[in-house]
């Protein structure tokens, strides 16, 4: 019989590519499309990792919102679960009907396990890890940087909170909407702080102060308090690092903000601290102050003074600032006594010699001129009848002097007699008239403005007239113009 022939053992089959459905989508759960690798969908991969880098990176710069984050986080349960699809797990039982290698069917979940599958899951799941761990420590560092923020804004220091949103990258905005965004604000009210605080202290800065700085300053300072609670920490250290940093280094200018504050500070809340800063510098300020002013400006010293004296009368400081208004009241007095003494002086002097002075029509007080009893008189003027008067009556020094004598040109005075001469006939004889104008050299007031008529003899036996002249004056003595002057020094 003839032998049958030996059935030939089947050819080994080649050599399948593993499309494990967890190794796959664990592989695409790390968004870098190594399950599509897998599966030998290298265009797939490629396009899917360019589209989640896209997304990624708008979602970290510029779409910061709730919907988007879905939209994120659905592209990447759709890369899972497509991964997942892909490979055979789901429908359950349904097998691809070619490898992509072009090596046949191969089996489905319900179908022998591939070999080396948890060779491919370990790959996978190594390319997933590192990407899911960092997903959750950024998330976990979001978490703190959000506590840091919420305790630094409680505890209104700005420094925590600044340092807690600069922390924030890219990265966390990549696994969470806005991180840190509770404290910006913060820091922008913790800046708008700092510079109103700079502010302040150049409005309080010697040279550079300014009332209207200050004023915008704690304008500022009010409105940021009034934003949140969360500011009122901050807004007060500015505000006592202000009070703090007083008085200023002149104390004119730590007055000037002290009355300020006093006056018209907009922050109420800060009026009891203002007040109190107001009690307790501005004593000795406005005595400082005084003592700066008064070698350059005494009547600008002397109000200072008095200012600490009304506001402050029971302070312990007050009796030295009435001592020093005592001082500038004499001193001022002094001064304007030479200077009335330096004008009364200046008037006095003629301009040309026997001419008379500026006094003489326009009269000045001297107010620390002589008074009561006989005195000697300046006298200007008819310098051929003042000569001839006693020294003991007149003077050249004003602090000698009870009165000015204005003397002017001599006239004809009263008639004394007629005499006949041959040749010429009769001529007449007149007193001599001087017009005077006395003053008293204190008040500056006219007291007697007369005409002296000086007497003497008439009548000469010999006479030098022009033809014509029908009228001659007498001849005084020194007793005649002596008599004539008398009751206008010595009444």
């Amino acid at each position: 019989m003839p032998q049958a022939k030996p059935t030939p053992a089947p050819a080994p089959a080649p050599a399948e590519r593993s499309h494990d459905p967890v190794a796959v989508a664990l592989a695409n759960a790390a968004l870098l499309g190594g399950g599509y690798l897998m599966l030998g969908r290298r265009n797939l991969a490629v396009v899917t990792t360019l589209v989640t880098a896209e997304l990624v990176i708008i979602f970290a710069s510029s779409a910061q919102v709730l919907w988007f984050a879905f939209v994120l986080l659905g592209w990447w349960l759709a890369l899972v679960a497509h991964g997942w699809y892909l490979a055979g797990g789901w429908p359950r039982g349904r097998r691809r009907e070619e490898g992509p290698d072009g090596s046949g069917p191969e089996p489905g979940p319900g179908g022998p396990r591939p070999r080396r599958s948890w060779r491919l899951r370990s790959v996978a799941l190594g390319a997933a890890l590192p990407v899911l761990l960092t997903a959750v420590f950024l998330r976990l560092d979001v978490e703190r940087i959000d506590n840091e923020v919420a305790e630094g804004r409680q505890a209104s220091d700005c420094g925590r909170v600044e340092a807690a949103v600069d922390r924030v990258s890219p990265a966390h905005r990549m696994v969470a909407i806005s991180p840190g965004s509770d404290g910006e604000d913060m820091v922008t009210a913790c800046a708008t702080v700092r510079l109103t605080s700079a502010k302040l202290t150049t409005g309080r800065t010697p040279g550079s102060s300014s009332v209207e700085m200050l004023e915008a300053g704690f304008e500022e300072l009010v409105g940021i308090r009034a934003q949140s609670p969360d500011y009122q920490g901050m807004v007060q250290t500015a505000v006592d690092q202000f009070f703090d940093g007083l008085p200023t280094r002149d104390p004119c200018v730590t007055v000037s903000v002290l009355d300020w504050l006093a006056t018209d500070l907009p922050d109420k809340q800060s009026a009891g601290r203002a007040a109190e800063v107001v009690r307790r510098l501005a004593p000795a300020a406005l005595l400082e102050c005084g003592d700066d002013k008064a070698a350059r400006d005494r009547a600008g010293a002397r109000t200072t003074y008095q200012t600490l004296v009304d506001q402050y009368p029971n302070h312990e400081l007050a009796g030295q600032a009435r001592e020093k208004v005592a001082q500038i009241d004499k001193a001022i007095a002094l001064e304007n006594l030479q200077r009335n003494l330096d004008q009364v002086r200046a008037s006095l002097v003629p301009r040309t010699s026997g001419s008379l002075p500026a006094y003489c029509s326009s009269p000045a007080p001297y107010l620390t001129a002589r008074t009561g009893g006989p005195g000697r008189a300046m006298i200007f003027g008819a310098s051929d009848y003042i000569d001839k008067l006693p020294g003991e009556w007149r003077t050249t020094d004003v602090n000698d002097a009870t009165r000015v004598i204005c003397a002017g040109d001599t006239e004809l005075g009263g008639a004394v007699r007629t005499c006949p001469y041959t040749p010429g006939g009769n001529i007449t004889f007149h007193r001599k008239a001087v017009p005077v104008r006395v003053y008293d050299l204190r008040t500056g007031q006219l007291i007697n403005d007369t005409r002296v008529e000086i007497s003497g003899t008439s009548c000469p036996s010999v006479v030098y007239v022009y033809p014509g002249d029908t009228q001659e004056y007498v001849s005084p003595s020194d007793g005649d113009i002596q008599a004539a002057f008398r009751p206008l020094i010595s009444p």
